[in-house]
Parts: structure tokens; sequence; C-alpha cells
């Protein structure tokens, strides 16, 4: 080519190429920003990418980075036990309503309601008809369900695993006898009894073709339970295994020509029972036809859709093997491996040419996939977080879950490319989207999830999701979830810069003098007693290492010694240390920041929570000689791992001492850092105190915080219990995630002391504004007259109060401000349905840390 030519071609193309790499530069520093949490200069970069000429090339990562890909429908507030019907153009769950379970059928293909009914285990058949079981609506079963609640509340505050599953085992048994099986002709009908006659149903299968529907069901009068089939047409039963033992885990391969079952451990009705010796620890498959049960050594760990559709696993010693087994050559097995280390959740391809799988082979789960003939052994997750639960969408594709179960999240893996694309999501950049079921359709373009999309793991509901990865959001949607973004955070931190603004060069003063170092020597010196919980020796020596450190500091501590009931206590008695900062103004009120001392039983806890330990350690030094205007109690808790019996103790002795708590802290787990981010989730029950704490944050730190209404199961919980919704904290991203959590090796190196550091900085600013400003006020009242209200509540508490500023919404829809000095107020237009919300404001600038609400009705 002429030289002239080429410098032509290059000159054309130079405007095309520079932009291009600018583009991508803007991309790239995006990136980082997001990483940083430096969100608004992402997000304004993410506009323009969107907004210009490139916008089609970012579209996928930027909608990735923000949120979802795909679209995703809500079917229901509330919702478990999800799936697809064989067909996959249904989608189903169940719903607890009324202390009965309803189970909802939805066409997976408009998210419309087709059919709800009174029961569960529903199963869609070819022909349109519908069949499922229902318990009984008696006395008996009433109380039974009360029982079992009662006892599995006890046993979740008594961490009792024997109570757990005992009271789990005998509603079982009552809820067997208790049991229906019930038809339908189609989604319209009348539901009708078909139950056999004196047959227990204690479980549903269907093959997925034809009306007939398999039971494992027991006969009256006997002491085991077999397989039968049941005809819709004709409500025939037959009789398909006759081996006096008891089946469960029911599955077909083949089209529906054969089936498969586990032998269960025990009977419902007995739990003493076992199965008899010539099968136990065996599966059975037969045709669905009838016949011989052929009988194959191992437990059944996986069925596929063929006849070469049928796993094993069974123990060797202190291995576990994996089977293969093709029912269609004489039952020929194929190993496929043999391992000691933690295996389980296995999953056939579509065409049962593969298998995946979740092996722990160093301390967290990762998913691998190997071929059905045993070769080509190929990883595919690598992530300190475990990964658990695949499923294959198609041959080349498959979802899994990371994380503990309090915070896990899908991923899509492309097993050809390595690529792997998040799925679900809020769509917000703060708060966290905990997922819990997942289950995939039949063409493997639809997934439901149950997750708390909201960040409540408060409330009892969790929603019911539609996934539809053959519809991805369009442009306008991003577009929009982006601005919606930024007018969040920019929100978020103008409020932040407000409330810090009387105290901001203070905090910058303080937060300047947390030390890394310190952090690391109080880690390692409460390492070095192993394992601190109540029955071991650890325990005593922890509490007086913190006893003092505290006097160390120039605290006078004291010891809340107390003799949990019913325990095995090291020494007989175990201990909180707490340490007070008395207020200099307002010396009667208090904010405590507390973090819970022991550990598990079976580690040493580096994490849970000797870095929860660490960082108060810190925040009590840095604020040692800076008293602000309320008193601050630092309180290590002893027995939170036992029950919480340390922080309860501590609250009960509150009370008889009335101390006027207004508000806490409770930091529990924040050392795991499982990437290159400084970060970690607030958990909180008070939303004013979560932003005070976002904004702490961002401005005194390096470190990138998200968010969860969360207090359940940790000490947060005995504040609520006792004062309501007046606790934040700071506990680990992923929530739980590290996968050292309540193990052996729980141990020192798995920790960040730089983000400990962060924490305690974080905790030091946000007691410090807490500790300034007016607590949250009581009493507010309001009177309708009308359209128009009066106003009342109690008067702030605190010292040098100047007035209250009220805020409304009238009946345009405009967002309205007063202030008074008074405590009451005449407020005209109000909107039905909005809230009224007052704060009080003192002498030094300061805005109440929260609103008092109440609705306008």
């Amino acid at each position: 080519m002429h030289r002239i030519t080429i410098l032509l071609l290059v000159i054309f193309l130079l405007p095309v190429i520079s932009k291009a790499q600018s583009t991508n530069d803007i991309y790239l520093n995006a990136l980082d920003d997001w990483h940083d949490g430096h969100y608004p200069q992402a997000l304004e970069a993410f506009q323009t990418i969107l907004s210009g000429s490139d916008a089609d090339y970012y579209f996928k990562q930027i909608a990735l980075k923000t949120g979802e890909l795909y679209k995703v429908t809500e079917l229901s507030i509330d919702g478990t036990n999800v799936r697809f019907d064989a067909s996959g153009k249904y989608a189903i769950y169940e719903r607890s309503e009324d202390g009965q379970t309803n189970t909802y059928v939805v066409e997976s293909a408009t998210a419309k309601e087709v059919a709800k009914v009174r029961g569960e285990n529903l199963k869609v058949l070819e022909n349109g008809e519908i069949v499922f079981l229902q318990l009984a609506d008696n006395k008996t079963v009433r109380e039974a369900v009360a029982t079992r609640d009662k006892k599995i509340e006890q046993a979740y505050a008594t961490m009792d695993r024997d109570l757990f599953y005992g009271a789990q085992r005998e509603y079982a048994a009552i809820a067997l006898k208790n049991t229906k099986l019930m038809f339908m002709k189609n989604a319209k009908a009348k539901a009708t009894d078909i139950t056999p006659k004196d047959h227990l149903v204690a479980e549903l299968a269907y093959p997925g073709t034809s009306n007939t529907v398999y039971l494992v069901a027991q006969k009256k009068g006997t002491d085991y339970s077999d397989v039968f089939s049941l005809k819709t047409s004709n409500k025939k039963l037959s009789n398909i295994t006759s081996s006096k033992s008891f089946e469960s885990g029911v599955d077909f391969i083949d089209g529906g020509s054969m089936i498969v079952f586990n032998y269960s451990a025990r009977n419902a009705l007995d739990p003493g029972s076992d199965v008899s010796p010539e099968v136990r620890g065996k599966a059975g498959v037969m045709n669905t036809s009838g016949g011989e049960v052929h009988l194959l050594d191992g437990a059944l760990a996986a069925t596929g859709s063929t006849k070469k559709g049928i796993l094993l696993t069974r123990a060797d010693g202190d291995n576990t093997q994996v089977f293969s087994v093709d029912a269609g050559s004489g039952f020929t097995e194929t190993e496929i491996l043999t391992t000691d280390k933690e295996i389980r959740y296995f999953v056939f391809s579509p065409n049962d040419s593969k298998i995946a799988y979740a092996i722990k082979e160093q301390d967290d789960f990762e998913i691998y996939v190997h071929d059905i003939n045993g070769e080509n052994r190929t990883r595919i997750t690598h992530e300190l977080q475990h990964d658990l639960f695949p499923q294959f969408l198609a041959e080349s594709k498959l979802i899994a879950a990371k994380g503990e179960g309090r915070h896990r999240r899908s991923f899509m893996y492309d097993l050809e490319t390595g690529k792997v694309i998040k799925l679900f999501h809020n769509n917000t950049i703060r708060t966290i989207a905990p997922e819990y079921q997942w289950a995939v359709n039949v063409t493997g373009d639809k997934i439901l999830i149950v997750s708390e999309r909201d960040g409540d793991t408060i409330s009892p509901e969790r929603g019911v999701y539609l996934l539809d990865l053959s519809n991805m959001i369009s442009k306008a949607d991003l577009n929009a979830r982006v601005a919606l973004q930024l007018k969040n955070e920019m929100e978020l931190r103008a409020k932040g810069h407000k409330l810090f603004a009387p105290i901001a060069d203070e905090v910058n003063m303080v937060v300047a003098e947390a030390s890394r170092n310190r952090v690391y020597t109080y880690e390692n010196d409460l390492y070095k007693f192993d394992s601190k919980y109540i029955s071991q020796p650890g325990n005593d020596k922890a509490s007086q290492y913190l006893f003092d450190t505290y006097t160390s500091f120039g605290y006078s501590p004291e010891k809340q010694w107390f003799t949990p009931p019913g325990r095995q206590v090291y020494g007989g008695k175990t201990a909180n240390v707490v340490a007070t900062l008395k207020g200099t103004t307002n010396p009667e009120l208090v904010y405590v920041v507390s973090s819970h001392y022991d550990s598990v039983e079976r580690g040493p806890g580096a994490d849970d929570n000797t870095s929860g330990t660490a960082a108060l350690l810190e925040v009590a030094r840095l604020l040692a000689d800076h008293p602000m205007p309320a008193t601050i109690m630092f309180a290590s808790f002893t027995g939170e791992e036992a029950g919480l019996l340390g922080s309860r103790e501590f609250v009960r002795q509150a009370q008889e001492n009335g101390i006027k708590i207004v508000g806490a802290l409770n930091n529990d787990m924040l050392g795991f850092a499982n990437d290159s981010k400084l970060d970690n989730t607030i958990r909180y029950s008070n939303p004013g105190i979560r932003d005070i704490q976002h904004a702490a944050a961002f401005l005194f730190t390096d470190m990138v915080t998200y968010d969860a209404l969360y207090y359940k199961s940790t000490d947060a919980h005995a504040y609520y219990e006792a004062y309501g919704d007046i606790v934040g904290g700071i506990g680990s991203y992923p929530v739980l995630g590290n996968p050292f959590y309540h193990q052996w090796n729980d141990n020192l190196e798995t920790i960040n002391h730089q983000l400990v550091t962060e924490v305690a900085k974080t905790t030091a600013a946000t007691l410090m504004l807490l500790a300034s400003s007016p607590s949250r006020i009581k009493g507010l009242e309001a009177k309708k007259s009308g359209s128009n209200y009066s106003v009342s509540w109690t008067a702030s508490p605190e010292k040098g109060i100047t007035g209250y500023m009220i805020e409304y919404t009238d009946r345009s829809g405009e967002t309205k401000t007063e202030s008074v000095t008074g405590t009451t107020a005449f407020l005209k237009n109000v909107k039905a349905g909005s809230q009224i919300k007052v704060k009080a404001v003192n002498d030094k600038g300061f805005e109440g840390w929260d609103w008092a609400r109440v609705a306008a009705e």
C-alpha cells in the first residue's frame, strides 16, 4: 500500500481510536471509583458513557456493575419451596398464610396467577390436572404447630440443635397422620380428597408425563412404607415396592419409565426405627410399571434425565466414592472420583454427560464439573467464600450460590468462556439482597429466586422473583437506574455532611490517632487465649485482659459477673467487662458500643469476634481523653456464642439500675476482607444510625459500607428486645462470608487489620455525633381535625435544646418543613397516609440523629 494512503488512513482512523480509548479510560476510572466507594464520580461517568456513541458496547458492563442485566418480576412478597412444573410452563411456590400453607401456580411466561390451593407438594400433570398434599386444619395440627414453633424458638435462643431437630421430628409424625391427598381436574375445579383408604401419604412424586402419580405411603397398622402408583383417571392404587422398609427422595429417569429412590434411615411415625439390614445404605431403581427393585450399593446423590442419570455415593473408610450408574446397560458403574474431602450438592447436566458438585478441598467449598465417564475434571469457581448449589442451565452454563446461609448471591458461569455474571440484585448501591432458594426451568432460560431483596432480614417475609434470561433490561431502564442511584447517593452524602458539620474537625482530629499496630496488638493478645467460649479457660483470661486494657486507657472498668443457668462455665461464672466515659452535659443519657469477646468452643475466633473486640478497644482508647456531651459505655460481652447471654445480662442490669440507654452500636465479625476492598455491612434496626454510619465511613475513613436491616441472633437483639429500634453496628461484607466462620481455623492470619482499624474510626466518628446530638424524641402524637393535625410530643431530655424541626407532606404532595420552639404544632392540609416527623435541634447546631414518626390517618 502507498505510504500516502496509509498516512491518510491513520489520520482518518485517529479520531475513532482516540475516542474509543477515551471512553475506555472513562470506564476504567469509573470502575476504580466504584471500587473505592466514590459512587457519585462513578455514576456520573456511567451517565457520560451511556449518553455517548459507545453506549451499546458498555451497556452490559454498566448494567452488571450497578445491578441486574436481566428482567426480574416479583411474583409474591413472601414464599418458599420454589420450583417449576415438569414442562416449565408454570412457576410454583408455597406461602404460609393464616397458619396454613397455600401453593400458588403462576404462568412463567406472563407471571399471571392461575391457581391457589391450600396444600403443598403440588404437581401439575401433563393434562392440566393438579394433585397435592393437604394438612388437615384441626385442633391436633394447630397444637402441634404451636408446640413445634415454641420449641424451635427456644432452640434458637439456647442454640440447642437436638431440641430443634427433635421438634421437627415430633411435628412430622403428627403431620403424617393428618395429611390428605387432594385432586383437581383443572386449576379452576374444586379439590377432592383421593387419599387411598387406610394409608398415610408421606411423599408425592410425578414423572412429568402421563396421568399417573407416585406416592410414598404407609399402610395403617404397619411399621414400613412402600411406593405406590395412582392413576388420576380411575384413582386406582397399585403397590410398586414391597421392601417393608422406608423409601424417600423418589425421582424418575428415562422420561419417567424408571423410578429411583433412597431407603430412608427411619420411619416418620417412629423416630427410633431403622431400615431393614438388606437395604440399609442402598438405593432402589425399577420400572414405573412395576417389577423387581434393583438395589444399588450406595446413597442416591443425584438423578438425571436418561438411563445414565443415576449418581451414587458410598463411604469407604474416610473416603467418599462417587459412581455413575447406567440403568440401560446392566446397571454398570463408573467411578467418577474418590475423595477424603467433604463433597455434596451433585447435579447432572441436561443430557447427563456431566455432573457438577461442591467440594471442600481446602477451607471453602468450590464448584467442579466432571464428565460422567470420570474424565476432564474442571474447577469452575475460585472464591474464598463457599460456592454451593450448582444447577445447570445448559450443557455449557450453570448457576451457583456464593456465600454463607444468611447472605448468598447467585452467579451464572459460562463453562466455555469462563465468564461469570451476577444474576440478581436490588439495583441499589448500599443495600444487600440475600438470596435463599433457586430453581431453574427445563429450558434453562428462567430462574425462580427467594430473596430478601429489600435487605430486610427481620420481617419473616421473603419475596419470590422470576428472572428471565431471555429478556434483558432496556437502555431506558438502565439510565433510570443510574440516575436514581446518583440521586440517592448525593442525598445520603449531603445529609452526612450536614449532620457532621458541627463536629467534623474534632472527629478528624480523633480518628487521625487510630493505630493499626495497636489494633493488631489487641488481636494478637486475645488470639493467644485460644477458644474464649464460656466453658474454656480463655474466657476468663480474655475478660481479665479487657479489664486491664480498659484500665490502661484511664477508665475504671467493672466486671459484671453472672452464672448462666444450666450452662457449663469455666470457674462457675463469667463476666461482661464494661468501661464508662461519663458525659459532660447529659451524663444521664447513655450510648453503648459493644462487641462480644467470646468465641465458639472449637476455635479461637479471630474474626468472630476478636476483630470486633479489637475495634472496640481502639475506639475506647481514641475517646478516652475526649468525653462527649452524653455518656458512652464500652461493653465487652461474654456468652454470645452460648445464646446472647452477656448482652441480655447487661440489658437486664441496665434496666434494673435505671440506666437510660438511648442508642447503641454493636460490632460483630468485621475483619475478613474478601477482596481488595475495605468494606463492611452496617447491620441496623434504626435508619438514622444507619445513615450516620455510612457518613462516618465516607467522610472519615477509607471503608466502603453497605447495609441490611439485621439484628437477629446477634447481641443487637438484646438491645432491640428492651429498647426497640435504637441499634446500629458493623458486621462483615459479604455478611458472614468468611469461610472460617465458626470453624477451628478462624485464625489471625485471615484478618485484615487495616479493615478493623477503619471500623474503629467509623465507630468513633458515629459515637461522637450520636453523643453530641439530641436523641429521638418520645411521646409523639397527632390528633386529626379534617385534613389538619394537632401534633404534640415529650420535650427532649437533653440540655440546650433550642427548638424542633417538623417535616410532613401536604395534600399536593409537597414536602413541608416547619420549626417550633415548644412541644406542639398545628399542621394544615396534611396528606392522608403520609408521615409526620419531628426531631430536636440543640444550641450547638446538632439535629436529632433520627426522626420520631407518626402516621397521618
